[in-house]
């Protein structure tokens, strides 16, 4: 038995032992108020054997000390939802490689628990978090619970390798899937989702949505049972003035015909029921999707695009625009603008509403009353299928005319195109990465970057976007957005990554794109050159030729993009493979010099890379 005074109050305090199977510890470690540091003791005396002072205000609330495949840590939980993280040496008590994350905003209480014969640990606090340890790195992941304060591990004969888990209101029972970063959940819908839009302010998913029925005798009935048949609510849209105008030699579906049914759903965002579903005309195809703000109105409103498709057209004549509100469960429209085309992409731009119809751009202006007025618009376009906008300026991907930049300018209150890329892609989506420099993505499955030239001389050196990177993906893009799909800890990487775009592609594929600066650029295609020699493709398909950028013209080199599944599969090879590529690279160490890498400085950088997805 021992005992100690300490100099401050504690604030919390952990035993567990760090050896394997043993029931007892050697070490004691406390965090502390007022001096907001973390003690690392001696038992059973107590003795001091390191003090780590954490600075700043937030006082320690949970302290655990946990071996990960053989290595000993130190975690501190604070106040405010961070966590430091230290290696301890169980000798010594020193506690080395400080680094901090951000689990969330709520004290956060660490407790740890066994999952298929390894341990790691649970991060209770507002956004729940495992913790557990993957090539020698700390690695977290997200718990699909909204809050947890407290959690205790339960292993009985009812509930074998179960957890027990309360909040202020209730308790959970359950078990912890194959812990891993990217979670997946299948929402059955029982028909085709086209578009999706989130909106936070009612806590709601709005799902664009398509079903088949069959038309009979008494009009059309639904194939099967499906989200927008059984939903808690419904509405529709009728036939009104839009319809009356148009030719009287449309031709009606026959009985038998299969019909396609175009719906907005709006699902809850926690239970993914269905809460409402709002069906379109009879021939009417919903094209697009957003959910936002417009001008001086508070309201958050869905707003979705629509073309009238007929047979014998060869585009789409007419569409409309619906604003709808949701509320209190029930989901009203709140205006309707009648356009002559089908709204391929809508976007909120600056408090207005941008939309490309058929060959144009067109901004509307949401009016006190409620209403869309057409402020202007821009033409010069075959088919505008994609916009996307940062700031003022906004980027077009055309059908056949590859992408071009067009600039609001607010106080003429017009749209002027001030650049544009030569030439002849087809468009599958596009992004903007920064100021200067757009991402496409084309029907040949490559990938490819423009530069805006900002520093040009002549008009028509400016008016052209430079082409500065291609790339061959194999697959059709379908969407690109700036997101991650993994939390972000800046502090914790050394690597040179800069933002983050997803893309999502028809085979079911997310794909990560990143930028780095230009030296790390070299270095990294340094090391795909090397592992393209020492890895043998399938096929005995040169990995340079695979990703040369393929068209129905020409082949062109790879060229301002890294393979980045190439570069990860470095850390698969064996130790003598590994040595084989790290043969002669030169890396910069901390004092700005050159020193050959070993295989251990590789393998640390592209495990970093590997955790930015």
């Amino acid at each position: 038995m021992g005992k100690t005074t300490l100099d401050f109050e504690v604030a919390c305090l952990d035993i567990t032992p760090l050896k394997e199977g043993s029931d007892q510890a050697d070490i004691c470690s406390a965090g502390l108020w007022t001096e907001i540091s973390v003690r690392v003791m001696k038992l059973p005396d107590f003795s001091m054997m390191h003090r780590e002072l954490l600075g700043g205000e937030i006082i320690p609330r949970s302290v655990l000390t946990t071996t990960f495949e053989g290595i000993q840590y130190l975690l501190c939980a604070l106040g405010d939802g961070s966590l430091f993280y230290f290696n301890l040496n169980s000798i010594t008590g020193y506690l080395t490689d400080r680094k901090k994350v951000t689990l969330g905003t709520q004290p956060t209480v660490l407790r740890t628990f066994r999952s298929l014969s390894t341990t790691n640990i649970f991060a209770c606090s507002d956004r729940p978090t495992v913790i557990y340890s993957s090539n020698h790195k700390l690695v977290f992941s997200n718990v699909n619970l909204k809050e947890v304060n407290y959690m205790c591990p339960l292993n009985s004969e009812g509930y074998p390798d179960s957890l027990a888990l309360a909040n202020d209101s209730t308790m959970t029972i359950g078990t912890i899937d194959e812990i891993q970063k990217l979670h997946i959940r299948t929402v059955p819908l029982g028909e085709s989702p086209r578009r999706i839009a989130y909106q936070e302010s009612s806590q709601t998913f709005g799902v664009i949505s398509m079903r088949m029925d069959i038309q009979d005798s008494n009009g059309t009935t639904p194939a099967r049972p499906s989200a927008s048949t059984q939903a808690l609510n419904t509405s529709s849209s009728s036939s009104t003035k839009l319809l009356s105008g148009t030719s009287s030699s449309m031709s009606e579906h026959l009985y038998g015909d299969e019909v396609e049914v175009h719906s907005l759903l709006v699902l809850d965002q926690h239970t993914f029921e269905v809460v409402h579903a709002h069906q379109l005309m009879t021939n009417e195809f919903a094209t697009s999707l957003i959910s936002a703000r417009l001008g001086e109105d508070s309201n958050v409103y869905y707003i979705v695009g629509t073309a009238l498709v007929h047979p014998e057209e060869s585009e789409p004549k007419q569409g409309r625009i619906l604003l709808f509100h949701y509320s209190d469960g029930k989901l009203s429209q709140v205006a309707e603008k009648e356009i002559k085309g089908a709204a391929y992409t809508l976007v909120e731009f600056n408090g207005k509403l941008l939309a490309s119809i058929n060959s144009t751009v067109r901004l509307f202006e949401w009016t006190s009353d409620k209403e869309l007025r057409l402020e202007c618009s821009q033409f010069n376009n075959v088919i505008a299928l994609y916009l996307k906008t940062k700031g003022d300026f906004i980027l077009v991907g055309d059908l056949m005319r590859s992408i071009s930049l067009l600039l609001y300018k607010q106080t003429e209150g017009c749209i002027e195109e001030i650049a544009k890329d030569f030439n002849p892609n087809w468009m599958a989506a596009v992004e903007i990465l920064d100021d200067d420099t757009f991402l496409g993505a084309e029907n040949s499955f490559n990938l490819f970057t423009c530069q805006k030239d900002s520093a040009a001389t002549t008009d028509e050196e400016r008016q052209r976007l430079q082409d500065v990177g291609l790339f061959h993906l194999g697959e059709f893009v379908n969407v690109f957005k700036h997101g991650s799909l993994v939390m972000q800890h800046p502090g914790e990487t050394s690597t040179p990554t800069q933002g983050s775009v997803l893309f999502g592609t028809v085979n079911g594929a997310i794909g990560l794109l990143t930028q780095v600066p230009q030296d790390f650029y070299n270095f990294l295609l340094e090391i795909q050159n090397k592992l393209s020699k020492v890895i043998k493709s399938v096929g005995k398909i040169e990995n340079s030729f695979w990703r040369s950028g393929h068209t129905e013209r020409k082949t062109e080199p790879c060229v301002g993009f890294i393979d980045g599944d190439l570069i990860e599969s470095y850390l698969d090879l064996s130790r003598d493979k590994m040595q084989e590529v790290v043969m002669g690279l030169q890396i910069d160490d901390s004092s700005g010099m050159k020193r050959e890498a070993t295989v251990d400085d590789l393998v640390k950088m592209i495990e970093e890379l590997t955790r930015i997805h």
